[in-house]
């Protein structure tokens, strides 16, 4: 007897719809990107970001976490497949749909790909691309943040960007921002490379601004004064002081964090401008960092359309591929994607400022009151005067802000 409510199972047409069979023959993996390797670099690297050196590299890291065992029924989708679909959705954001019918592959099984994939990307990589820096690598930053963007004792720039995505189920206004859209926050710490030192992922948008950074691993680990720094060393004018971390005025001025002077204190003062000016141009490296980051995976560049679990490893494994890429190959970032300085000093915006859209330029919101203690505060003086002394001074400072 039929019981009330239940429903004939329907009848399967196939197990394995028939075109799907053709996957190892007409797959975009087998043909489109076996074709490119042989013929054209250019267009491969175009096409999964990497060369196919850097790819195989990657595909050995990753292989052991997503490889699937054969079995009487069926053959599974290889584990370079699953890797080629994975990278060219973060690296175009296409959907899901789309990338089924190129690779052959199962709407549903896409997804299941895409979230297992970057999931092992993080946990195989992040030893190796987010590697906690020691005092001999911070001592590095340090002196490429001199030559470079003329801070001394600079180890960082800290900044925090939305990374949007649709609304989660039964979420509310949890993940809303003030920006007006539902989004998860990225936390993070560069180097004077681009590169990334520290991530953290997952802060809902709605977060009390002064929670999100001080409940981030490096940020704890920051303000307690944990992590591992270099000790205190003279700057150029013999004035001994700590090595810091530069960051907007939406950070709390610590010991080892500086920020701007607020801007009705820094108007009216020329030497308050010259030291906003001077740590603007070092904070430039963490704003390049997440451009190149958006240009060249450009999943970020629309709402992410997945679980919230899935998107904290889509967003850790493009921070780890940036890094994985950006530390051997030159058409991953070349001369003119990143801001320069032209000759007379002025900076020259980056190519990747034309590829990523308005809403990755947002910045995050202020973090709270950032009330300080006298300390931290002596110690931002002491930058103040030697950026406007005659050791510290660089020559074009003054005409910049007469401009």
């Amino acid at each position: 007897e039929q019981l009330y409510g239940s429903a004939k199972q329907a009848t399967r047409r196939w197990w394995v719809r028939p075109v799907l069979r053709k996957r190892e023959t007409d797959g975009a993996f087998s043909k489109l990107v076996q074709d490119l390797e042989k013929e054209d670099p250019q267009w491969y690297f175009e096409y999964l970001r990497m060369t196919p050196t850097k790819f195989k590299e990657l595909l050995a890291i990753v292989k052991s976490k997503i490889e699937k065992k054969h079995t009487n029924w069926r053959r599974p989708i290889s584990a370079a497949t699953r890797l080629a679909l994975t990278i060219r959705h973060l690296a175009t954001g296409e959907s899901k749909r789309s990338l089924s019918y190129q690779y052959l592959i199962g709407r549903s099984t896409v997804t299941l790909i895409v979230a297992e994939t970057t999931e092992a990307i993080w946990t195989s990589m992040k030893s190796q691309c987010l590697k906690p820096p020691t005092q001999s690598t911070f001592q590095t930053i340090a002196d490429k943040f001199m030559r470079r963007w003329d801070f001394p004792n600079c180890i960082g720039a800290i900044d925090g960007k939305y990374i949007r995505l649709r609304c989660p189920e039964n979420s509310g206004s949890t993940y809303f921002c003030h920006k007006r859209f539902f989004s998860v926050v990225l936390m993070a710490v560069v180097d004077a490379d681009y590169k990334f030192q520290f991530v953290d992922v997952g802060a809902e948008g709605s977060a009390g601004d002064s929670s999100i950074f001080a409940r981030s691993s490096f940020g704890c680990a920051i303000l307690n004064g944990t992590i591992e720094t270099p000790e205190p060393k003279p700057i150029p004018n013999g004035t001994i002081l700590p090595h810091v971390f530069v960051a907007d005025e939406a950070f709390p001025l610590k010991m080892n964090i500086m920020r701007p002077f607020p801007g009705g204190l820094s108007v009216a003062d020329r030497q308050k401008r010259v030291y906003n000016y001077r740590l603007s141009r070092a904070r430039l490296v963490v704003e390049n960092a997440f451009g190149i980051l958006a240009a060249r995976w450009r999943i970020f560049n629309s709402p992410i359309n997945c679980k919230l679990e899935t998107v904290d490893s889509i967003v850790k494994a493009c921070c780890c591929l940036h890094n994985f890429v950006m530390s051997e190959n030159s058409q991953y970032c070349p001369i003119n994607f990143v801001d320069a300085q032209s000759g007379n000093r002025e900076i020259i915006p980056g190519a990747w400022r034309t590829m990523v859209s308005d809403n990755w330029l947002q910045r995050q919101q202020r973090q709270g009151a950032n009330n300080f203690a006298v300390t931290p505060m002596t110690i931002r003086t002491k930058f103040l005067e030697y950026f406007n002394s005659g050791q510290g001074a660089l020559p074009w400072q003054e005409e910049y802000l007469s401009g």
